[in-house]
């Protein structure tokens, strides 16, 4: 079976290594290949036409961003069409709710985390943000080690129900039918 184009438009690196390590397998599953382009590092225009020439080719793409600071996904979407002049399809824009990092801890069971060094225990992610997430790294471990451990042991059926976003990005692209 041929593998049929998917672009996930990502912020940073953080992004890059889950998205990488977690979601291109399962679109491999469902016959994609997952290519993977950093906006955040890229002149707006060029993110523009990359969308438009993916759009017109007929493949899929999905936008993936942080709400930080936004207080509704909804108006996250807005300022990301506005942003990128209404080239992406508002239907596959995917807000991250806050930040990355809570989609990284979500996946992590209580034994899991306590291999890693982390003492708390992790309940629902929906509000861990990057500061929050920089306190659980253990000493003596850099921050790009500890993500890269967290994938190794990542759960994404357990995600699914630590986190309301990343819910909402499996049932809708890696569960559902929203892909072309």
């Amino acid at each position: 079976m041929d593998s049929s184009p998917l672009y996930v438009l990502i912020e940073g690196q953080d992004d890059e290594r889950f998205f990488s390590r977690i979601a291109r397998p399962l679109f491999a599953e469902k016959g994609y290949e997952t290519r993977i382009w950093k906006y955040a590092c890229e002149k707006r225009q060029r993110t523009i036409n990359l969308v438009l020439a993916v759009r017109k080719g007929g493949h899929a793409c999905i936008f993936v961003r942080d709400i930080d600071r936004t207080p509704y996904a909804r108006t996250r979407v807005q300022e990301t069409l506005n942003r990128f002049g209404h080239a992406m399809d508002p239907a596959m824009i995917v807000i991250v709710v806050p930040e990355i990092e809570g989609w990284y801890l979500a996946g992590l069971s209580g034994e899991a985390a306590a291999r890693l060094g982390i003492r708390e225990k992790i309940g629902r992610t929906d509000r861990i943000t990057k500061e929050v997430f920089n306190t659980l790294v253990p000493r003596g471990v850099s921050r790009i080690e500890f993500m890269q451990a967290i994938l190794d042991e990542y759960d994404a059926g357990l995600a699914r129900k630590k986190n309301r976003s990343f819910r909402f990005f499996m049932d809708r692209f890696v569960n559902g039918e929203r892909l072309p």
